[in-house]
């Protein structure tokens, strides 16, 4: 059975009041226990829902400062703020995507609790430059592992270098269950084990009925729909799914305004859990053929890209989710790309998320990330996944 068949066949028992066994948590936890032996791990409805938890959880003083990627999705500021805390923005090393360690480094303050260290399109960013200036102030360390599940840097996964990290299964992931989060403890932490777990029992619910009915729902026909043989007809009942309000966006219109939505806070249900057991056990050749889609990528546009890019991809073994090129023509690229309903990302045309996010009500403003604000202006992300053929991959390369 299909996972998408399956997702729908979860959801018609729970109509009817039907639910799987209470086992299934724990069972995948195992899994994730076995792979990054973090001290202790928790199951969200989101990564950015598990980050609020951790932060809340730390109880730093009101206002302090936490440093994150001045590259990345608008829920991430809005963690920390909804949490109590100020976001600052460090720029990035373009390179890699990722956080800057020079810029890093002129933004710590008195104020400064913790960093977000974000692995972005699944490249790991320069961790170790990174690792040595946190510990050097005393900063509390969170890997934002959302889009870098499997990835490794120097031989060691993502996500156990620091104090704690996050993981996403959104429907856009490595492995899905339409929504959901894992947060890890590392590194024998045992104040910060202590106080998420006081946390996440008391203030952490079980998904309330309708809801979790509505996500495996979308989980189960967004696989249908997405499917290449029905592309063509489902991107169609996608829009209809998201215009009568069956599907749910992955970002509410509420955090787009940086304030806190409904259903903001549960865990993962027991039915996400067994989906994504499933999915978790063909991790290795998910990998793979990433890693040969990126590759394909690298020897096909090699004119195309930065030299200490392409050398830093090899070196480390990379679940690059997306594969991120610097182009010129953008506007033109994108309409042709979408003409012919060729699959192009534009992850990030602004430094949160997108030039329709208002930067300002997340403590963004124009100049604090000069080399991240020319990336959004000229960057786009093709396909990895396993479903993209060397064909697609074809295509997309030729409109470049």
């Amino acid at each position: 059975m299909s996972d998408s068949i399956l997702a729908l066949w979860y959801a018609t028992l729970n109509v009817i009041g039907i639910r799987v066994s209470e086992t299934k948590r724990i069972l995948f936890l195992d899994k994730i226990q076995s792979m990054y032996k973090s001290e202790v791990s928790f199951l969200f409805g989101s990564a950015r829902s598990a980050l609020y938890s951790l932060l809340r959880s730390l109880e730093f003083g009101e206002q302090d400062e936490v440093i994150i990627t001045g590259f990345t999705c608008d829920v991430v500021p809005n963690a920390i703020i909804q949490a109590g805390f100020q976001p600052v923005y460090a720029d990035i090393n373009p390179t890699n995507y990722g956080m800057s360690p020079s810029s890093f480094k002129s933004k710590i303050t008195p104020k400064t609790k913790a960093v977000v260290i974000q692995h972005t399109f699944g490249i790991p960013c320069d961790i170790k430059s990174l690792l040595e200036i946190a510990k050097k102030h005393s900063l509390f360390v969170i890997e934002d592992c959302a889009v870098s599940l499997g990835t490794k840097y120097n031989g060691q996964l993502t996500g156990t270098f620091g104090d704690a990290a996050i993981f996403s299964f959104e429907l856009s992931k490595t492995i899905t269950s339409c929504r959901g989060g894992l947060l890890t403890i590392n590194n024998g932490n045992m104040m910060a084990v202590e106080k998420v777990t006081q946390f996440y029992e008391s203030n952490v619910p079980e998904q309330e009925n309708k809801y979790r009915i509505k996500t495996l729902m979308q989980l189960g026909l967004s696989g249908l729909f997405y499917h290449p043989r029905f592309l063509p007809v489902g991107k169609y009942l996608i829009a209809a799914m998201f215009k009568i309000k069956l599907f749910i966006f992955s970002t509410s219109q509420k955090e787009k305004r940086a304030q806190l939505p409904k259903n903001y806070l549960h865990r993962l249900s027991e039915e996400q859990c067994v989906i994504l057991s499933r999915q978790w056990e063909q991790l290795p050749a998910i990998i793979e053929q990433s890693k040969v889609n990126s590759l394909y990528y690298i020897s096909n546009c090699s004119e195309m890209l930065n030299y200490e890019f392409i050398e830093y991809v090899k070196k480390h073994e990379i679940n690059m989710i997306r594969f991120p090129l610097i182009v010129k023509r953008r506007d033109d690229i994108v309409r042709s790309f979408r003409k012919e309903s060729l699959d192009i990302g534009l992850w990030f045309t602004a430094p949160i998320s997108s030039n329709n996010t208002n930067q300002e009500i997340f403590g963004y403003t124009k100049g604090q990330c000069p080399v991240s604000e020319i990336v959004c202006d000229e960057i786009i992300n093709l396909p990895v996944h396993s479903r993209v053929k060397i064909s697609d991959m074809d295509k997309l390369i030729a409109r470049l």
